[in-house]
């Protein structure tokens, strides 16, 4: 079976190692009900860690930017436009047992609204869905989002979730459903944390 996977947290790496990091400073009321976009700290410092989830993972470090550079990088992911993004941010963690091979990617977006985050969540939702084969079918997640689409074959979880004015993305490659709705629960708390 084929599945297309996304190395978010390398392109976005890629990215800074090109161009650098900028900052904003806006904030929330931390509750999922964004007043202000994220800033591209309260970004980095909602991503996940090595141990975070569990001890079990390992990764590379978190990749936070922002301008022109991040916008690039999520109208690639989500196929939109991507007018109104203050921030992005990406973290990649894998499972240190060599004979599991379980991979989970965390990706956010930061926009000027809950409005524009649904409306690219949209547009991320239906790309992923035309991108991922065999396709997916619709799966039951609940992580504390305001908005939440998920959907997977055998292979991955797409869940794709709007936090305020925030786009959450998480892609689980072999992992079962419970452990992809673990990993989105675990972004979303991170995120309400860190606002």
């Amino acid at each position: 079976m084929k599945s297309v996977v996304r190395g978010t947290a390398c392109a976005i790496a890629l990215v800074v190692a090109l161009t650098g990091c900028g900052s904003n400073g806006d904030s929330t009321d931390g509750k999922g009900k964004a007043s202000k976009p994220l800033s591209l700290e309260q970004i980095r410092a909602a991503l996940p860690t090595d141990t975070s989830l569990s001890n079990g993972f390992v990764g590379d470090d978190a990749v936070a930017i922002d301008g022109e550079p991040a916008r690039g990088h999520c109208a690639e992911t989500t196929g939109a436009t991507c007018d109104g993004l203050v921030a992005a941010g990406a973290k990649e963690l894998a499972t240190r047992n060599r004979n599991l091979h379980s991979k989970v990617e965390f990706t956010l977006f930061s926009f000027d609204s809950p409005k524009t985050a649904t409306a690219v969540m949209k547009s991320l939702a239906a790309k992923q869905r035309k991108d991922i084969e065999p396709a997916p079918a619709p799966v039951k997640v609940e992580a504390g989002a305001d908005e939440t689409d998920a959907f997977g074959n055998d292979d991955v979880t797409a869940v794709t979730m709007r936090v305020g004015s925030v786009l959450v993305y998480v892609w689980a490659v072999d992992a079962t459903i419970e452990e992809a709705n673990v990993a989105a629960k675990h972004q979303v708390d991170r995120l309400k944390a860190a606002v």
